[in-house]
């Protein structure tokens, strides 16, 4: 299957249940949540453990695992708002979607991805293993760095980190099979990770398990740090992922046959 096959037959999809079936896309949105805060919590617990035996090895570990809970949405068929972001552009180009429709679908897949996030991370708040863990664990040093960045360089970042992202959801639809997609997906997401980048909803996942299990809270995580953090990732997640990977591929497979993915 080509590229503008595969995205426009997701796009459709994503619509058509949108408008179809609200709750069934809010479901799949909310197992995204899920999906990567569990993979965010396995990350920061294998870690935490290894940067306990090996200093300076932890957040090395936390990227190359982080990785699982993207491969989990894509082969569970999860809604995540970024990898739409992507779908998204390339469909409205391809005029498969409105401006419009895409960006409420978009809003609403960010939405119960959050709730997803919530779920998983206050379940997490009560389990031996997380729960009241000390600010300095991996996690929650983590989520203090990304608190404290200045707004400029967050935004940046957050272009490259959905780029990097949506380097491995291209890649996934190129993949045959489910080995091919896993070893396409967590390569590409640990070089995101590793390099620091931010990702909207990788902070939905590290903040909130950070709320609900550190004990006490980093003085960095308040309401208006969190929410500027969010809001700037969010949007320089949609330029990144959504124009520089969505749209450019949408642009390079507009000409003849034989020049298409």
């Amino acid at each position: 299957m080509s590229l503008n096959e595969a995205a426009a037959g997701a796009i459709n999809k994503k619509v058509a249940l949108l408008d179809q079936s609200f709750g069934r896309f809010a479901t799949r949105s909310i197992l995204a949540g899920v999906y990567l805060t569990i993979g965010t919590a396995f990350a920061g617990v294998v870690g935490q453990a290894v940067e306990e035996l090996f200093p300076g090895l932890g957040s090395v570990v936390f990227a190359l695992l982080f990785g699982l809970g993207l491969f989990a949405i894509i082969l569970l068929g999860a809604e995540l708002a970024t990898g739409n972001m992507m779908y998204v552009v390339y469909g409205a180009i391809n005029k498969h979607v409105g401006w419009g429709k895409g960006l409420w679908l978009l809003l609403v897949t960010t939405v119960f991805n959050l709730v997803g996030c919530i779920l998983f991370a206050a379940a997490m708040g009560m389990s031996a293993k997380l729960g009241g863990m000390d600010p300095t664990h991996l996690i929650s040093t983590l989520s203090e760095g990304k608190l404290t960045k200045e707004p400029g360089g967050m935004f940046v970042e957050a272009i490259l980190a959905n780029f990097v992202v949506n380097m491995a959801v291209v890649g996934a639809v190129f993949a045959k099979d489910v080995v091919s997609k896993f070893f396409v997906i967590l390569p590409i997401i640990a070089a995101f990770v590793g390099m620091g980048l931010e990702h909207v909803i990788a902070n939905f996942c590290l903040f909130t398990l950070t709320f609900f299990a550190s004990d006490p809270l980093t003085s960095a995580m308040t309401v208006g740090n969190v929410a500027l953090n969010w809001t700037l990732v969010w949007l320089g997640n949609l330029v990144g992922g959504g124009f520089l990977i969505g749209g450019v591929y949408a642009y390079l497979n507009k000409g003849q046959d034989v020049y298409r993915d």
